[in-house]
C-alpha cells in the first residue's frame, strides 16, 4: 500500500513538471511566436514582419526621422525688424535750428528711451501717443515726424530697437549661456540659436534638443539636425529651446551576453556594431536565424518594403525586422542597416536550448521518483 502511494506521488510530481514544458523559462518570445509557421503572414495583426535584405536597406536609407520639419516648418522671417509689444526703443529727435522744442546746451536734439506699451503705443513729447507695434522702426520714425510737424522746427527722428521681447527666443539647459536672445533681421535657425547661447556642453549625438512653440512640442537629437538640414527649422518669436544630455541607446534582450540598455557611444551605429556592443550571440543558447529588431516606421516606408501591407496599423507602424545570421549576406545587410535611438534587439533561444530545458525537467522528475523509492526503502526497515 505504501509503495503504491509513494509511486503515485512521484508520478503526480513528474506530471506536474512535464506540464510546465509549455511554459519553459525564457528571456522573450520564441521565433515561432514572432513568426507563426502555420499562419499566413497577413494574419499577423499587431505588427509587420520584414526580412532584412539589400532592398530593405536601400529603402530605409531614403527615410529619415524628421520630427521638427513636420511639426515646426515655418518660412524664413521677413527681412528687417518689426517693433513688438514690450520692445525697448531708443528715439533720437532732431530739429533744424536753435530755439525749438528740443533745443539744449548739446544742440537741437534729444534722445528718449521708450518701451512699447501693452496697447502697442509709445509716447513722444509734444507728439502724444504713437502706434509703434507691428511696423518697422522706419515707419515709427515717419509717424513721429508727422506728429511733430507744425510744432518742432523741421523735425527728424531716428528709431532703434535696443531690446526686443516680442522677437526673441529662450534657450535653457545644457548650453554655455542660458537666456533670452533676439531674433536677427535675417532670421535664425535652431542651430544658430544654440551657437548664440554658447553651444551644447555634450557631443552632438548625446544632445537632445526640445523645441516648444505655443502648445506644440517636439524633440530631436542634435546630430540628426546636422545631418538633415530640413530639421534645422527657423526659430519663431517666443520659441523656447531646451537642451538636455540624452545619449542615444538601444535595448538588447534574449540570448546575448550583455542584455539591457546600451548607449551608442558613437555618432551613428550599424546593426552589426550593435550586436558587437551587446557581446555577440551566446553560442550555447542563441538561434542565429532568429535575430530580430523592433521599431516603429512610417507607413510609407512599410508600403515600400511590403507592398501587401493594407495600412491597418496607422501612420506609425510597429515593424519587426528578421535577420538570418546563418546567411553570410546578412552580415553585409546588418553592416549597412542603421540603428536608431530606442531600437529593440532580440535574439531568440535556439530550439536545442528549449530541448535542454525540457531534459532538465525530466531529470528533475527522475530525481523525485528516485527519492520516493529511497524513502520507501528506508521506511521498510
Amino acid at each position: 500500500m505504501r509503495s503504491r502511494l509513494v509511486s503515485g506521488l512521484a508520478a503526480i510530481a513528474s506530471a506536474g513538471l512535464l506540464a510546465g514544458c509549455s511554459t519553459l523559462p525564457a528571456a522573450g518570445p520564441t521565433a515561432q511566436q514572432i513568426d507563426p509557421p502555420s499562419v499566413n503572414k497577413n494574419a499577423i495583426k499587431d505588427y509587420v514582419l520584414v526580412d532584412l535584405n539589400q532592398q530593405v536597406v536601400d529603402i530605409l536609407s531614403q527615410y529619415r526621422v524628421a520630427p521638427f520639419a513636420k511639426r515646426f516648418a515655418a518660412p524664413q522671417p521677413a527681412p528687417g525688424q518689426i517693433v513688438g509689444l514690450g520692445d525697448q526703443l531708443s528715439i533720437t529727435l532732431f530739429e533744424a535750428g536753435q530755439g525749438g522744442l528740443f533745443a539744449s546746451d548739446y544742440g537741437a536734439r534729444v534722445t528718449l528711451n521708450q518701451r512699447v506699451d501693452s496697447d502697442g503705443s509709445i509716447t513722444v513729447p509734444y507728439g502724444g501717443k504713437i502706434q509703434a507695434a507691428g511696423v518697422s522702426p522706419q515707419v515709427v520714425e515717419r509717424r513721429i515726424v508727422a506728429a511733430l510737424e507744425g510744432r518742432a522746427i523741421q523735425p527728424q527722428a531716428i528709431v532703434q530697437v535696443t531690446e526686443t521681447v516680442s522677437r526673441s527666443f529662450v534657450v535653457n539647459g545644457e548650453v554655455g549661456r542660458s537666456g533670452r536672445y533676439p531674433i536677427t533681421g535675417a532670421g535664425d535657425r535652431v542651430l544658430d540659436a544654440l551657437a548664440v547661447a554658447g553651444g551644447p556642453r555634450q557631443e552632438a549625438f548625446e544632445t537632445r534638443v526640445t523645441l516648444q512653440r505655443g502648445s506644440a512640442q517636439g524633440s530631436a537629437i542634435m546630430k540628426d539636425m546636422i545631418e538633415n538640414p530640413s530639421e534645422n527649422v527657423f526659430v519663431q518669436p517666443n520659441d523656447r529651446i531646451y537642451v538636455t544630455k540624452d545619449p542615444e541607446i538601444f535595448l538588447a534582450f534574449g540570448a546575448v551576453p550583455n542584455p539591457g540598455p546600451i548607449p551608442f557611444g558613437l555618432d551613428k551605429i550599424s546593426l552589426l556594431e550593435a550586436v558587437g556592443k551587446a557581446g555577440g550571440l551566446i553560442d550555447q543558447r542563441s538561434d542565429p536565424g532568429a535575430f530580430f529588431l523592433f521599431r516603429y516606421e512610417p507607413a510609407s516606408a512599410v508600403r515600400s518594403m511590403r507592398p501587401d501591407y493594407n495600412g491597418h496599423l496607422g501612420d506609425k507602424v510597429p515593424v519587426v525586422y528578421r535577420v538570418n545570421l546563418r546567411d553570410p549576406r546578412a552580415y553585409f545587410y546588418a553592416k549597412s542597416f542603421a540603428v536608431r535611438d530606442r531600437d529593440v534587439l532580440y535574439v531568440a533561444n535556439a530550439q536545442l536550448t528549449e530541448l535542454q530545458k525540457f531534459l532538465e525537467i525530466l531529470a528533475t522528475a527522475r530525481n523525485v521518483a528516485s527519492t520516493a523509492r529511497t524513502v520507501q526503502k528506508i521506511g521498510g526497515f
